[in-house]
């Protein structure tokens, strides 16, 4: 238990570390201006406040800044990008603060993959999850922003677990526990309205005895129409709609009490009053028919051709040694642990193997995830779309892992200390991490951009740069939504597509043409940054920006 404190403590100091020195990235200023606008006003309504996401993140987001003395500033939902100008509060201040709540949040998914695997698979699997879940750079680059992403992550983690808990020792609270748990995911981002078939499907398998996921299941013995086939799927429904209505109920709580009932301005539900939820799902829907501008190896689509980007992305930004646990994970154990795996005989109970239930519902929650993400999402724009299924990969090696004993878990141990000296050498810059049959960090803008590598986080690191080199006027085109000048930069905009002398910063997605230095949301002309590729930069200031110096 020291040990897991002691993983748990770094994981939180890195985390406040990267908070501090990554500036915000181009999402941040919405949620910290719509939550505490809604903190304010209590006004949920979807066109007006939210625009895009449930409040939950919102409200996270400006839960620390509500003691701040703001000044007179008017409370809005614009009042985020507001407070980056400055100069009171301190703008540095803020975006820490703000990023706190996440990290809070973050630390309670490491107590969560602690505990489920412990009780899965011993302590052992226990701090192997841990320590998988705390060193992963994908983890820690999202962990530390203001936004929707850990948030979900977490919150449909700890409702894996509360039904998982509630299935081996059921009860009425820990049923309620994970309702709540499940409202509390679809409050974060709409993601979670994946668990609702992944807990029907849980349903139906634990009432028809599929897969062993309590602490024992049953011989198999004769069949009878009701009471073996329509019974047990009419029970699954019931306890399906319970945790539904329990969810619904959180839900309206995170709408101020209410479900934000709003009329519908266009297509078939124009007129049509709707909850805010309902418009949110609809807006992405939309949003995801439409399709977006997407750069995937040097290629820009926004057709949905790139529908295998996600698996790419996480292949390529997942460290080699996390690669090499999870193939010996998947390799069939020959030798089974001797604490299971066997049948008494004569016996009527059957018991499985230790970690079976985990590796069941750890299994089906990520290929049913993945299908979805693969198959229907025609926007994949970056890995963060994949980050609920990182904790549960971390659960499924380490319970799989957890039966090594010898010079294989010794191998697993060196393989976990590899993973850290990973992280070490790339923090606080885990958001560009790519690992070195992908180039590394530095090369990753050749493949992907925007969340993916450059979210507008390195400002900082490039303000250390240029005044490392006695900081000289330079032009900027920075995908980001902070200001250059609160950094000490003597910055002028980079005109759109023509070339200029002297130092240039840019950042990777502008580079790559994604997004216009104009216009976030419209790609550049082709070819318009090709002066700027053909040359070598001189620096790579947190490898999302790339500091160049042109004499000629």
């Amino acid at each position: 238990m020291i040990l897991a404190a002691i993983l748990v403590s770094v994981f939180a100091l890195r985390l406040l570390d990267a908070a501090e020195r990554n500036t915000l990235t181009i999402d941040e200023p919405h949620y910290i201006g719509v939550g505490l606008y809604l903190w304010e006003s209590g006004d949920y309504h979807f066109y007006e406040t939210l625009g895009f996401h449930p409040p939950l993140a919102h409200h996270l987001a400006a839960l620390p800044l509500l003691g701040l003395d703001l000044g007179k500033r008017p409370i809005n939902r614009l009042i985020g990008a507001d407070l980056l100008a400055g100069p009171y509060p301190d703008p540095k201040f803020v975006r820490w603060l703000s990023r706190t709540p996440f990290v809070a949040i973050a630390c309670w998914g490491a107590i969560l993959v602690f505990l489920w695997a412990s009780e899965a698979a011993g302590l052992w699997a226990g701090l192997l999850a841990l320590s998988l879940y705390t060193l992963s750079p994908t983890i820690l680059a999202h962990a530390s922003l203001a936004h929707t992403d850990i948030t979900v992550t977490v919150l449909m983690l700890q409702t894996f677990y509360t039904f998982w808990r509630w299935w081996n020792r059921p009860g009425p609270l820990r049923f309620a526990l994970c309702g709540a748990s499940l409202g509390l995911a679809l409050l974060a981002k709409l993601t979670g309205l994946v668990l609702l078939p992944l807990l029907g499907l849980f349903l139906l398998a634990l009432e028809y005895g599929i897969p062993p996921l309590g602490d024992g299941f049953r011989r198999p013995r004769e069949k009878k129409l009701f009471s073996d086939f329509l019974l047990p799927g009419l029970r699954a429904s019931a306890l399906l709609a319970g945790l539904i209505v329990m969810a619904g109920a959180v839900v309206w709580v995170g709408y101020g009490f209410s479900f934000g009932m709003i009329e519908g301005i266009e297509g078939p539900y124009a007129g049509v009053p709707l909850p805010s939820f309902l418009h949110s799902l609809l807006f992405d829907v939309a949003a995801n028919t439409r399709g977006r501008a997407i750069y995937f190896f040097g290629e820009i689509a926004r057709d949905g051709r790139f529908w295998y980007l996600l698996p790419v992305a996480w292949a390529m930004k997942t460290p080699l040694p996390v690669l090499m646990l999870l193939a010996y994970a998947l390799w069939p154990q020959r030798n089974p642990d001797s604490r299971g795996d066997t049948e008494q005989a004569g016996g009527q109970l059957l018991q499985p193997r230790v970690g079976a239930g985990v590796i069941f519902m750890v299994g089906l929650a990520v290929a049913v995830f993945l299908a979805i993400v693969t198959v229907w999402v025609r926007v994949p724009l970056g890995l963060r779309y994949l980050l609920p299924i990182i904790p549960l990969l971390a659960l499924f090696m380490a319970t799989r892992l957890s039966a090594r004993t010898g010079a294989r878990r010794w191998a697993v141990v060196a393989a976990v200390v590899w993973l850290g000296l990973v992280g070490a050498w790339v923090h606080p810059h885990y958001l560009s991490y790519f690992n070195v049959l992908a180039g590394g960090p530095a090369g990753g803008h050749r493949f992907l951009v925007d969340s993916n590598f450059d979210w507008g986080q390195d400002l900082g690191a490039l303000a250390e740069e240029v005044a490392a080199r006695g900081n000289p006027p330079i032009w900027i085109g920075y995908f980001g939504p902070e200001r250059p000048e609160l950094y000490g930069l003597n910055a002028k905009p980079l005109p759109s597509c023509r070339p200029v002398k002297g130092m240039v910063a840019i950042s990777a997605t502008l580079l790559r043409g994604l997004y216009s230095v104009d216009n976030p949301f419209v790609a550049a002309p082709k070819g318009c940054y090709d002066w700027l590729l053909a040359r070598e930069p001189v620096a790579q200031p947190g490898y999302s920006i790339l500091l160049y110096e042109i004499s000629e």
